[in-house]
C-alpha cells in the first residue's frame, strides 16, 4: 500500500458536473473522512484540525462537490521557516497539501480543478507556491508538472510531516508570471 491513488495515465477522463469552491463548516465531516481514508487516524480529530484551518487566514480548504456530495478535498497552508530550523527545512511560503479525490470520482479531472482553485487562492497572496510529494506518486507529480512546478530539492524536511529521507521531492511554481 502506497498511501496514494494508483496512477493510470491512459484511462480516459469522464465528464461530470463538478463544483469547486471554498470549503465550509458543513463540508468538514466529508473532508475528514476523505483524509483518514488515505492517512488513517481519527476522523473526529482531523475534523477539529479542519475547523481550525477554516478560521486561519493563512490556510485554505477547497472542496469538489457533485450534487450535495463532497468528492474531493485539497488544502493550502503557509509555512514559516524559524531561525532555529535545520538548514534542510523547506522554505517559507504557501504549500499545496492533501489533494484527495474519492475513488469513485477519480478520472474526472477533479484533482486538476482543485489544484487550479488552490493556485488561484495562493496567487492572491504570493508570487510562488510549493508542494512536496512522494517520488513514487507519479499521478500527483505529473499533475503538478502540468501547472509549472519544478523540482527544488530532494534533501529537505518539513516540520510535522512524516517524510522518510530520500523518498520525497520538493517542488515550486511561480505565480503571477513569476
Amino acid at each position: 500500500m502506497t498511501g496514494f491513488a494508483d496512477y493510470e495515465p491512459d484511462v480516459a477522463r469522464q465528464t461530470v458536473d463538478v463544483q469547486v469552491r471554498p470549503g465550509e463548516l458543513r463540508d468538514l465531516d466529508a473532508c475528514a473522512e476523505l483524509i483518514v481514508s488515505r492517512t488513517h487516524g481519527s476522523a473526529a480529530e482531523r475534523r477539529e484540525r479542519l475547523v481550525a484551518d477554516l478560521a486561519d487566514p493563512d490556510k485554505y480548504i477547497a472542496v469538489a462537490v457533485v450534487g450535495d456530495e463532497v468528492v474531493g478535498y485539497g488544502g493550502v497552508i503557509h509555512h514559516e521557516l524559524k531561525p532555529d530550523d535545520p538548514p534542510t527545512t523547506a522554505p517559507t511560503g504557501y504549500y499545496l497539501i492533501g489533494l484527495i479525490v474519492s475513488p469513485a470520482w477519480r478520472r474526472h479531472g477533479i484533482g486538476e480543478l482543485l489544484t487550479r482553485d488552490r493556485l488561484r487562492w495562493t496567487a492572491e497572496r504570493a508570487d510562488a507556491v510549493y508542494y512536496f510529494a512522494n517520488q513514487a506518486n507519479a499521478a500527483i507529480l505529473d499533475l503538478n508538472k502540468s501547472f509549472g512546478f519544478t523540482e527544488v530539492t530532494r534533501d529537505f524536511i518539513f516540520p510535522g510531516a512524516p517524510l522518510k529521507p530520500g523518498t520525497c521531492v520538493l517542488l515550486r511554481a511561480g505565480l503571477n508570471g513569476r
